[in-house]
């Protein structure tokens, strides 16, 4: 069958009908097959049906796919069998390259429904409706306006920045007026090694973590855990791994040579350290003190765990002015034996004077360890036998090596005494030339402290010393500080 042909022209333009296709251009080509209207021109274009807003929701029974232009939006319209959508242009959509905004956009629901972004096809993060936003997940943690999850090795959240310091990867605040505030709050669940929150400074003075707080109630950092047994923070230095107690603990610090290190500013009240067990609140001293420990029964309390025999080692060490007065406490000496205090200077107590002023006793002291003891006795009939303490006994020794020292001191006429038969159990007394008299004495003892078995199966041999040789004090090694300037705190 013979496809009709209907040409018609108009000036310069014809109209071209070929079958079912209609051509409408300047040059009298056929149409496009595979068009039912081809319209072509260089100097004009297509006008669709202008009609207002209101014109145009008053067509009746509208086709779908039926396509005006709005005089009142300024946009293009279509009906898609239900309702008419409005066409998006470059003021109304949003473009894969991006938008030339002239003014603010919005890009987003302008209902109650929840934006969802997706990438490979998966939902990677989705802004609800309430206003939370949560990255791969479909709800937010509860109470959180940004929630960010994550899954094996992944950090839920990393902020890295280059360039000259100061530089800030991540600044959270909290303006408000609440006690219970808080910038930033890391939470986890999971086991050994992770953390709620992590901060990393990679430059000369970068700071992995900085917090700030502006009152007197509000902290620049807390940490805490809701476990039973859990720790509230691990602090690390030196590049070295990190250690906690199982039972938990308010802060693990550890380092390769200083772990932790406090300072009080103040020339005359500064402290270095507060450390308050069986929960009790803080006390200071009126002039500053660079540590103090408050509790119940102890307040401080130094260990040395080496079981190395032959070293000098000590709980605690005391200094002042790098050795001028020094004092070793709980101390285990290189010829293994015990000491509780040792040092130069004096051993003194304070005793008040006539006028309720403090003075001070002085402590006899001698080259070798002496248990010493005092009692009475009396003549009967020129005679005397006094048993010594089995306690004090018990802890003394008495050999040709180390004779044991009695002193009698008479409190009547006599012809005089000796001491005889001594041991460590006891002694006589006798009246000289057979004397018969019944007086009173006062005697004293002093004897060589007996060695000491140990529990570790080592002996403390105290009875061998004489003028031992001393530890001596440590040598002071004095590390360098920098203060930090108040801008790299506050940026």
């Amino acid at each position: 069958m013979k496809k009709q042909f209907l040409s018609l022209f108009f000036a310069t333009t014809s109209i071209i009908v070929v079958g079912q296709n209609v051509a409408i251009n300047g040059t009298g080509a056929a149409p496009n097959t595979s068009a039912m209207l081809d319209i072509s021109s260089t100097n004009s274009g297509l006008l669709i049906p202008r009609m207002t807003t209101v014109q145009r929701t008053a067509i009746a029974t509208p086709a779908t796919g039926l396509r005006v232009y709005d005089t009142t939006t300024n946009t293009h319209w279509f009906f898609n069998g239900v309702v008419w959508v409005e066409m998006l242009d470059g003021n109304l959509g949003w473009r894969i390259t991006g938008n030339a905004l002239t003014s603010s956009g919005i890009f987003g629901s302008t209902t109650a429904q929840d934006v969802r972004f997706f990438s490979n096809n998966i939902e990677r993060a989705r802004l609800i409706s309430t206003g939370e936003f949560v990255v791969n997940n479909t709800t937010a943690y509860s109470g959180d306006l940004f929630s960010v999850y994550s899954s094996g090795n992944q950090y839920p959240i990393s902020a890295y920045v280059t360039g000259a310091s100061p530089v800030i990867a991540g600044t959270f605040s909290n303006n408000s007026t609440s006690n219970s505030a808080i910038g930033v709050l890391g939470s986890i669940n999971s086991g050994n090694g992770t953390a709620g929150v992590r901060g990393i400074g990679s430059l000369t003075n970068g700071n992995g973590l900085s917090g700030i707080g502006q009152s007197s109630n509000g902290f620049g950092l807390r940490a805490s855990s809701t476990n039973a047994s859990g720790t509230g923070a691990v602090v690390t230095g030196n590049n070295g791994p990190g250690s906690y107690l199982t039972t938990g603990t308010g802060l693990c610090a550890m380092a390769t040579t200083v772990a932790v290190w406090g300072r009080g500013n103040d020339a005359t009240q500064g402290i270095g350290g507060i450390f308050s067990g069986n929960n009790q609140g803080a006390t200071t001293l009126a002039g500053g003190v660079g540590a103090i420990g408050v509790a119940q029964t102890m307040g401080v309390a130094g260990i040395s765990n080496s079981a190395t025999n032959g070293i000098n080692r000590s709980g605690g060490y005391f200094d002042t002015n790098a050795g001028q007065s020094y004092a070793y406490v709980g101390a285990r000496t290189a010829g293994n034996v015990n000491r509780k205090i040792e040092g130069n200077g004096t051993v003194n107590t304070t005793v008040k004077d006539l006028n309720n002023n403090l003075v001070v006793l002085s402590a006899p002291e001698s080259p070798e360890n002496l248990f010493q003891d005092f009692g009475v006795g009396k003549l009967e009939n020129g005679k005397a036998h006094i048993t010594i303490d089995p306690i004090f006994t018990k802890n003394i020794v008495v050999n040709e090596k180390h004779p044991i020292q009695i002193f009698i001191q008479l409190k009547g006429d006599c012809n005089g005494v000796f001491v005889t038969n001594e041991s460590a159990t006891g002694f006589d007394v006798i009246e000289l030339k057979n004397g018969k008299s019944n007086v009173r004495f006062s005697y004293f003892v002093s004897a060589n402290r007996a060695d000491e078995l140990l529990d570790d199966g080592t002996i403390s041999p105290y009875s061998s010393e004489r003028f031992a040789p001393a530890i001596g004090p440590q040598k002071l090694i004095k590390l360098e500080s920098k203060d930090l300037k108040a801008e790299n705190l506050n940026n």
